[in-house]
């Protein structure tokens, strides 16, 4: 059994074991008391944030990080992700 809060902030893993984010919230049934999905946070420091949302069959193992069994391009909202980073990169003033 774990906690919520042990959960929360673990770092997630594409099937690659490129890490992708961290869990930042839960998404919950109640009426059938069963996980639906976790949220991850990607980009750090401030940097474009952008929340995922993985559902449960999408996982393949909880320990000390949540290893996914697919890559990120595969993620629902990953592809508008990489989008927004290019798009933020050929705005930016190269020096």
């Amino acid at each position: 059994m774990m906690k919520v809060t042990e959960f929360l902030g673990r770092k997630v893993l594409d099937k690659k074991a490129i890490e992708i984010g961290k869990v930042s919230d839960l998404m919950i049934e109640p009426a059938k008391s069963v996980i639906t999905g976790i949220q991850i946070s990607t980009g750090e420091f401030g940097l474009r944030r952008t929340d995922l949302l993985i559902s449960p069959a999408e996982i393949q193992e909880i320990g000390d990080y949540v290893l996914l069994n697919v890559e990120k391009a595969e993620i629902k909202g990953a592809d508008e992700e990489s989008s927004a980073e290019k798009e933020q990169e050929t705005n930016t003033l190269k020096f």
